[in-house]
């Protein structure tokens, strides 16, 4: 009951977390580079996002291949195709990593863009930020065990970064579709 009980309610700390973080990532990042020029900090960004969306991918597959690998691994064992003890064959491993990176570069990109443009419009800088906290979230999550979902914990840092210029700026009707959408996914997948 333990690990259930944590992750059901990782699902609402995670994107809290991300929010909280994409709050603090941007105050101090925009704070940092508040005297350059609008352009000069959009230059330094695009580059630093590269660095970002490589943590943030990491952190992805850390969290959510493991929860796959775990799913195999039981099934594997349960069946008794891995004899008397438990563990994660390597074909697993490689096999859910090369899972994650097919879904992501084929379906990934509507997720980026509703993330980017429709829920808040994102800067460089905003981009940056919100990767960065999510990737943080995600490290930390999976460095104590915890199961998250990498798409809620994104969404909480780009309505985070988003708000710091105005409440406003986020579209909160999307973010609500979005959360009756999270709301639902779990009876309905149940």
């Amino acid at each position: 009951w333990k690990g259930i009980l944590t992750t059901i309610a990782f699902i609402f700390i995670s994107p809290l977390l991300g929010l909280l973080l994409g709050l603090v990532f941007g105050s101090t990042v925009h704070w940092i580079f508040r005297r350059k020029a609008p352009s000069q900090v959009d230059h330094i960004f695009r580059k630093g996002q590269l660095l970002s969306a490589a943590l943030y991918s990491l952190g992805h597959g850390g969290n959510d291949a493991q929860k796959t690998m775990g799913i195999i691994a039981g099934i594997l064992f349960s069946a008794g195709m891995l004899g008397d003890k438990f563990y994660i064959p390597f074909w697993v491993v490689l096999s859910c990593h090369a899972a994650i990176a097919v879904g992501t570069m084929s379906g990934g990109w509507r997720i980026v863009k509703t993330m980017g443009q429709k829920v808040a419009k994102l800067k460089p800088v905003d981009g940056f930020c919100a990767e960065l906290s999510a990737a943080v979230s995600l490290f930390l999550a999976s460095s104590l065990g915890i199961p998250v979902s990498t798409t809620h914990t994104i969404t909480g840092s780009i309505m985070g970064v988003g708000s710091l210029r105005r409440l406003t700026a986020v579209r909160w009707g999307v973010a609500g579709r979005i959360l009756w959408a999270w709301i639902l996914t779990i009876p309905c997948s149940a």
